[in-house]
């Protein structure tokens, strides 16, 4: 199975998908609360690098900021001013696998009218929460592989820090729309994640969660008063997390009430180690003498 693909049927993927799966509709009328308008004009490849080029690090409220800051000042022409623009819904959202890789998996229904034709790609923004990261070389690969059309990692990509040392990331996926899609509606993508070293904590676990995307069809660049822009079109921007939408994954820590006995444990381990190799390196310094010896 592909990394991204047309569903044949909603309950053919809900057999495919693990449960507990989250089945939500998103809708960009239902949650629009900053916009006047409908899209947003980018000069850059990536939503996400005209952000960065501005903000250092990735805030929830300065991104809905700057995208009210990019909305065009032109609107996209309709054929038919009663036309209800396009719709999305998240169908499924789940994380499946095991130990520190896992796989965030999304379906998205998407509905089109042939009016936004100008619209060629699906762009969806996973905002990471703190505590996981995905990796650039791998996603990198996925895409010669031609999982997607294009996908990039913008944040933090320090792929070393543990959890408390460093800040969110943001991935940014594009999926070229072709025919298939617009007659089944339905994609589905599996973005691979990674868990860093968590900080302590009493449970043994520390709970990442996970809100919901952010969905936008972009056109090709065009030229339009001797610059480049390309226009997107909003379809959501990613609600509160509630226990209803969000998806969790519990990834273990360690136990802060260890923390003595595993320093103990530690230091006593080194400190054996280090003795070993020094009578190792002793009893082997005077074996060479006694070979030296012999032979003279």
């Amino acid at each position: 199975m592909g990394f991204f693909r047309a569903a044949t049927h909603p309950d053919d993927l809900r057999r495919r998908v693990p449960s507990p799966a989250i089945m939500v509709g998103t809708n960009y009328r239902d949650s629009h609360e900053f916009f006047d308008s409908d899209t947003i004009c980018i000069s850059d490849q990536y939503i996400m690098e005209s952000y960065f080029t501005t903000y250092t690090s990735l805030d929830d409220s300065e991104f809905r900021n700057f995208l009210l800051l990019q909305q065009c000042s032109d609107k996209v022409p309709t054929q038919d001013s009663n036309i209800v623009p396009a719709t999305s819904f998240i169908q499924h959202r789940n994380i499946t696998g095991e130990g520190s890789h896992r796989n965030l998996i999304t379906s998205i229904k998407l509905l089109l009218h042939h009016s936004e034709s100008q619209f060629r790609e699906l762009v969806i923004v996973e905002r990471l929460p703190l505590g996981v990261f995905a990796d650039p070389f791998e996603l990198q690969s996925l895409q010669q592989r031609r999982a997607f059309s294009d996908v990039s990692v913008f944040g933090d990509t320090n792929l070393e820090l543990p959890s408390f040392r460093s800040n969110r990331s943001v991935v940014e996926i594009h999926v070229e729309i072709s025919s298939r899609n617009y007659e089944n509606g339905e994609i589905s993508f599996k973005l691979p994640l990674h868990a860093r070293y968590q900080p302590l904590d009493d449970s043994g676990y520390s709970r990442v969660e996970f809100g919901e995307p952010d969905l936008f069809l972009c056109s090709s660049h065009v030229q339009n008063q001797r610059r480049e822009r390309r226009r997107c079109l909003v379809l959501s921007i990613g609600r509160s997390k509630t226990e209803t939408r969000s998806v969790f994954w519990d990834i273990p820590a360690g136990i802060r009430g260890h923390t003595e006995y595993v320093s103990a444990l530690t230091f006593a381990a080194a400190v054996f180690s280090a003795f070993s190799i020094l009578v190792a390196s002793v009893l082997s310094s005077k074996g060479e003498s006694c070979k030296n010896l012999k032979q003279s």
